[in-house]
């Protein structure tokens, strides 16, 4: 799989975007994120990729300070009320991970943890035990990752092996007492 379509699968994803309104307070922009009932400083998460809603859909635009932002049109500035969606970026360790897979065991990865109804950008806590085995030839550990849609929580560990043989063992346990289990060896 090109890293492209990797990357394509990972945009499409459910909750990959904040979306929220601009309010202005005391000169300072922060988005409401209703859905989520919480405020986020737009100086704090100026370096990622936003888009602003118009008329004719989502447009592109970098975060330049003081109530103004740069698109393909031009400089504008940002109004209490308008609506802007950023990109969340996935933990690092969560993103390392799926790195390290092979394509088909990425694929499988996500179309179950979609099967599920979560999301990668439903992480909440992760831990990659594969990122402290730096200079080894063979790698063996655990690395553990929790997910949370809202309705239920999803527990997953994933036992790899690097080296002359190697596998991934992914489980998968969700709150609601669901099972399940991705297995490659290559």
């Amino acid at each position: 799989m090109c890293p492209y379509k990797r990357t394509d699968l990972l945009l499409n994803q459910k909750r990959s975007y904040l979306i929220g309104l601009i309010e202005v307070t005391n000169e300072q922009y922060v988005i409401y994120d209703d859905m989520n009932d919480e405020l986020h400083l737009l100086e704090e998460i100026r370096d990622y990729d936003f888009e602003i809603l118009s008329p004719l859909g989502w447009k592109p635009g970098k975060w330049m300070g003081l109530g103004k932002v740069k698109t393909e049109l031009g400089l504008f500035s940002l109004n209490s009320g308008e609506t802007i969606r950023i990109r969340k970026r996935l933990p690092v360790a969560l993103d390392e991970m799926l790195k390290e897979l092979r394509d088909e065991t990425f694929n499988q990865f996500i179309k179950h943890l979609n099967s599920l109804s979560f999301s990668p950008y439903d992480c909440v806590y992760s831990y990659n035990q594969h990122l402290f085995f730096e200079n080894k030839v063979h790698k063996k550990g655990v690395s553990f990752f929790q997910f949370d849609n809202e309705d239920c929580i999803c527990a997953v560990q994933h036992h790899f092996e690097r080296g002359v043989h190697s596998s991934d063992r992914i489980e998968f346990t969700t709150s609601l007492d669901d099972r399940s289990l991705i297995m490659s060896k290559y």
